[in-house]
């Protein structure tokens, strides 16, 4: 009865001064979860039950893609924090600044590709005119697909673009749905699996760098800032395992995913797993709010701060050498 009464009364006090501490440290944490490579750590961190070391209770649910992820947690408000490349990020920024950064888990200039069927008549990028291309519109798959035309002297009239779900790239490829497709891994080496010398992959490596964060709504980061640094805490011990034990992180994470072995080793090397906070990231939403902009994909005329996008304590308390971003 005693320890009940003082539990009710360090309630009281917590709700007096303004902070729900009690709410704060249940740790219950709702995590959608793209169901790719990029978000490795979490896969590692649930295999080895680093969150429930750390007293948190995550619950993942898994999504097609980081911009459903995003979508859901943003017009639904059943997710706490999701995981979600930059795009995303931006395309909403011009209507909504209620989410935040959290961190970055991982980086690549070489995820997402463009991907071509040869019996289609496509073995350089100049034959992608008056094809269609699939890619998830509003993903960094679509900021990919403008850069990689960009550099190839195409423009968006030039393609017709096809707005799919990224998981069903694979599928709409091999059907001849569409001719090529612009994505990220594991759907490219499964489509190229599938089609086998019908596919060629057209050079697009350094256009461009994917980050890959953690994004959470600030009413969840305002109450919440002891569990999401317990949160970090266990995805930097994941990413520990990732730089220390190749082999392990990559069994834990083909299994996770139900995918061949050997194709995931042989674009392991293609990610730099670590959690960080860099200037780049601002710089990289700067330049896709243009592009956006440029081509009249939003109605927004001016790019935003971003740094008003950004939680830095979190980061800050667990790994400081990761936050170099000028302020």
């Amino acid at each position: 009865m005693k320890i009940i009464k003082l539990s009710v009364v360090l309630y009281v006090i917590a709700i007096l001064l303004g902070t729900d501490t009690y709410a704060q440290e249940k740790g219950e944490i709702i995590l959608g979860v793209e169901t790719s490579i990029l978000p490795s750590p979490v896969w590692v961190a649930e295999n080895k039950r680093y969150f429930q070391e750390e007293g948190l209770n995550v619950k993942i649910k898994e999504f097609g893609s980081g911009r459903s992820a995003l979508k859901t947690m943003l017009n639904e408000g059943n997710l706490d924090m999701v995981t979600c490349a930059q795009t995303p990020v931006m395309f909403n920024s011009f209507t909504r600044n209620d989410y935040a950064i959290i961190a970055a888990m991982v980086y690549s200039d070489s995820d997402v590709k463009m991907l071509a069927r040869q019996d289609k008549g496509i073995t350089k990028a100049s034959d992608l005119k008056d094809k269609k291309v699939g890619t998830t519109k509003g993903s960094t798959g679509h900021y990919f697909l403008g850069l990689f035309m960009v550099y190839n002297d195409i423009s968006f009239p030039d393609v017709k673009v096809v707005d799919l779900e990224a998981t069903q790239l694979t599928q709409a490829l091999v059907d001849g749905l569409v001719d090529a497709i612009s994505t990220w891994e594991p759907h490219i080496m499964n489509a190229r699996r599938s089609l086998g010398k019908k596919a060629i992959l057209l050079s697009g490596k350094g256009l461009y760098r994917e980050d890959f964060y953690f994004v959470a709504k600030k009413d969840f980061v305002k109450n919440n800032p002891n569990a999401l640094k317990r949160f970090l805490k266990t995805i930097n011990k994941a990413e520990e395992v990732i730089q220390k034990n190749k082999e392990e992180a990559i069994n834990i994470v083909y299994q996770r995913l139900n995918l061949n072995k050997e194709m995931v080793t042989s674009i392991w090397n293609e990610f730099t797993f670590k959690l960080f906070l860099d200037q780049a990231i601002l710089t990289i939403l700067e330049n896709e709010a243009r592009w956006a902009i440029r081509n009249k994909l939003t109605d927004g005329e001016k790019v935003p701060n971003y740094l008003n996008f950004i939680y830095l304590d979190a980061l800050e308390a667990v790994k400081p050498k990761g936050v170099t971003i000028i302020r």
